[in-house]
Parts: C-alpha cells; structure tokens; sequence
C-alpha cells in the first residue's frame, strides 16, 4: 500500500476538523458584523414602511431640531418650519449626547441609530423614533452650482 492509498490518521482529521472550524467560526463573526451594519434609508422610507426597518440598525439624513421633549430630525427645514411632525423621527439622546451635539441643533445631519415604529416621541407626534444613536454628524454636502448649472441648460 503506497502513501495515496493509505488510511488517513487521526492527525489529519483534526487538522481539517480545526480547519473547517475555524472557517465557520469565521464566517459567522463576519456575517453577525455585517448584519449590523447600519442601513442607509431615507426618511420617506421609514414613514412609509416602518414594520420593514423596525428594530434596525439605520442611516437617516434630514434637518435636526433639538427642544425640550421634542428632539426630532425632520425630512426638510420646511417641514419643521410648518410643525410637520408626521415627516419627522423622534431622536433619543442621552443628556450627555443631547450637550455634546447641541451644536448641530438646527442643522441637517447624518445620524445613525436603531429605528422604532412603535415608539413616535412626546404624545406620539412623530412617524418613529431613532433610539440608541451611535452617530450624529453635520451634513454638509451642498450643491451649491446647481443654479449655476440649470441656468446654462436653460440659456441654449
């Protein structure tokens, strides 16, 4: 009997059985990672389908207004303007999250946080709520030449 035809030892078997082990250990870590990643959704959509996001991990960008049992980020300035709660998310800081972010009151932002349909904010205003925000930057990404640019299509 030569080496390719000879039964294979115990050895060998626990170096696969590591092996595929650690394969699938490996696989598992990355896909629960992956899983929580936050989705970027937008605000339309957590209005309109809410039982799809809730109690996932999501990425809104909308216009922030931070006030007494009120913090909410809103689908457009206009729509805080006008009191169009419905077209806004409930946010929910902590105290010392709503002191650290205060700066960004009134500004839109990028926030990232768990979506909840059921909870709407102080007497059930909003469309949902972002609960355990993990990040809250400014947004600032403006296209500022839009206007420029139309008005040369415009002018051929």
């Amino acid at each position: 009997m030569d080496k390719r035809t000879a039964p294979r030892g115990s050895n060998y078997m626990k170096s696969v059985s590591a092996w595929l082990l650690s394969v699938l250990l490996a696989l598992t870590i990355g896909g629960a990672a992956y899983a929580d990643e936050p989705r970027d959704v937008s605000i339309i959509q957590l209005i309109t389908n809410p039982e799809l996001f809730d109690g996932k991990l999501v990425r809104v960008i909308g216009f922030m207004h931070l006030e007494f049992e009120g913090d909410a980020v809103y689908l457009h300035l206009e729509d805080f303007e006008y009191s169009m709660e419905k077209n806004s998310l409930a946010i929910e800081l902590s105290d010392s999250q709503g002191r650290s972010w205060r700066k960004l009151n009134d500004h839109y932002v990028i926030i990232e946080g768990r979506f909840s349909a059921t909870a709407q904010g102080h007497f059930g205003a909003r469309a949902g709520s972002l609960q355990n925000v993990i990040r809250l930057g400014n947004w600032s990404v403006r296209r500022s030449s839009l206007k420029r640019d139309r008005n040369k299509l415009l002018a051929r």
